[in-house]
């Protein structure tokens, strides 16, 4: 498989487990009558419903799949001005240089 390939699959599989997240734990919202964390309501109903684990994994693989979809070209800073360079001489070649 290759990089975007993996990349769509980790973001798909990222929003799916955060939206079964979610929906498990507005299920159990209405249960949680107190909480005494700084969390809030909604976290709170979360961890006691078990879904905070899930909640961080999907968030990593919604993180690496974005990662994996940004061109390789981008971490590298001397990759794109060579890419730029190289696209520059081939245009120069191809329609002559611009006169100022």
């Amino acid at each position: 498989m290759n990089r975007q390939a993996i990349g769509v699959a980790l973001v798909f599989a990222g929003i799916i487990l955060y939206g079964i997240v979610h929906i498990s734990t507005l299920i159990y919202l209405p249960s949680v009558m107190t909480y005494s964390t700084q969390w809030g309501k909604y976290l709170q109903a979360m961890y006691d419903s078990g879904g905070l684990i899930a909640f961080i994994v999907s968030i990593v693989l919604f993180l690496i799949g974005v990662f994996l979809l940004l061109p390789k070209s981008i971490f590298s800073v001397k990759g794109v001005m060579s890419e730029i360079r190289e696209r520059d001489r081939e245009f120069n070649e191809q329609y002559g240089t611009r006169e100022t």
